[in-house]
């Protein structure tokens, strides 16, 4: 019978070592499950002598392609997939590292397997890394791996992982047709200002007609334009570079996360997207394992707004202080009213994780439903701007053609 030789955490953390006979690999792991142990490593006694691997160091992660959020779900999905299958972690981590079709993310997988083989658990490893695995990606592996439930914990991160990129693109979509609108407005404007115009001032000024008042006006637009265009564009840039670099500050990004909530249409979206993270977020931690105050810190660091993260934070420290979590969330207008029943059935019930579930599944539908509106919305709004400039640009070219056009034919006439 082969003899394995093994390295494996208990229930406490703790590394063991040794070997154990059994028919294959799976029954092995199997057999150290069954004893409290969570396999890192296993190998055949005869097969110990490994083929070189290609050296990882901490600057080849450097290069990388940025990871995608369907990369780290790819990386979730296919650990608790190999470990339901009772493949140990470092085998299934340097299988991922092989069929990876991210480079960089390739790198970075093989030295978190070069981690584990020296000692370090999951998320010890994966702390290394915090531009590639957040807090809530760290705090569930933490918690699987404290449960003892890892390829479960890792094939919920997943589904998490999923759904949001889902979201993301559901955002994206609706902002791809006002974005294109508002491109073919400003190229129609460059067209109309460099090129169409001056050809029409050349005729109006062989002609000695007054011009009629909103010609006038628009004439005056484009000429102050064209004397002063540097000043027009680079103020507008510097007012746009201004405002990112003001809310990418501390300060200034604690004011665009009070304020956009405000803006019309898209503060209600960003408002419904907020609460579904929320919920999904807590109710993954939950339902890992992860105590309740603990989890609401962890949501408040990866909300990825400082006006909600106080919210949170201030809920958890309610909940420290004996409250639970309805009453807490009720304090704060902010999460609607539906969301603190759904949360006060569920601690009536016990069930809590599910009534969460269901605050996602119910905010979900509700943001498709918007983002179609939203879309539907917009598109008559940017088609009646675009229409009253096309008006205002016809009247003012036009006007003085028909003037020059009448007294033609009144001075054919005589």
């Amino acid at each position: 019978m082969p003899v394995y030789t093994y390295k494996a955490r208990d229930r406490q953390g703790k590394i063991n070592e040794g070997t154990i006979e059994a028919q294959n690999q799976k029954e092995a792991v199997a057999h150290l499950r069954e004893r409290g142990f969570f396999v890192t490593s296993l190998s055949e006694e005869s097969s110990l002598v490994s083929s070189p691997r290609k050296e990882t160091t901490i600057f080849s992660s450097l290069r990388g392609d940025r990871v995608r959020l369907q990369d780290l779900a790819n990386f979730a999905r296919g650990i608790a997939t190999m470990l339901e299958s009772g493949v140990p972690l470092l085998s299934a981590l340097r299988s991922i590292a092989k069929q990876t079709t991210n480079p960089g993310f390739a790198v970075t997988i093989e030295e978190i397997a070069s981690k584990i083989e020296r000692g370090y658990s999951l998320s010890q490893a994966l702390a290394d890394y915090p531009k590639t695995f957040n807090r809530v990606f760290l705090g569930m592996v933490q918690s699987g791996e404290a449960g003892g439930n890892l390829d479960w914990t890792l094939g919920r991160l997943a589904d998490y992982l999923e759904w949001e990129k889902d979201l993301r693109d559901k955002v994206q979509s609706a902002t791809y047709y006002p974005m294109i609108l508002l491109v073919a407005m400003i190229a129609a404007s460059f067209f109309l200002v460099y090129f169409v115009f001056p050809q029409f001032v050349l005729l109006f000024e062989s002609f000695t007609i007054e011009l009629p008042l909103i010609t006038k006006l628009v004439l005056a637009f484009i000429r102050f334009i064209n004397a002063n265009w540097f000043l027009v564009y680079g103020s507008f840039l510097g007012a746009v570079v201004l405002f990112f670099l003001y809310v990418t500050s501390e300060r200034g990004r604690r004011w665009w996360d009070r304020k956009k909530y405000r803006l019309p249409l898209f503060g209600q979206l960003l408002h419904k997207l907020i609460i579904s993270r929320f919920a999904w977020i807590l109710n993954g931690l939950i339902r890992s394992g992860m105590p309740m105050v603990q989890a609401l810190e962890v949501v408040a660091t990866s909300l990825g707004d400082t006006y909600v993260q106080g919210m949170v934070l201030e809920i958890a420290e309610n909940i420290r202080r004996g409250r639970n979590l309805s009453q807490s969330i009720a304090q704060f207008p902010f999460f609607p009213p539906m969301v603190v029943q759904m949360a006060s059935v569920g601690e009536e019930s016990g069930n809590l994780e599910l009534t969460l579930n269901k605050v996602t599944e119910l905010y979900d539908k509700e943001i498709a439903l918007f983002v179609a509106r939203l879309s539907s919305t917009i598109e008559p709004i940017l088609t009646i701007i675009i229409g009253i400039g096309v008006f205002i640009v016809a009247l003012s070219l036009f006007l003085p053609i028909f003037e020059i056009a009448s007294k033609g034919m009144q001075g054919g006439g005589m």
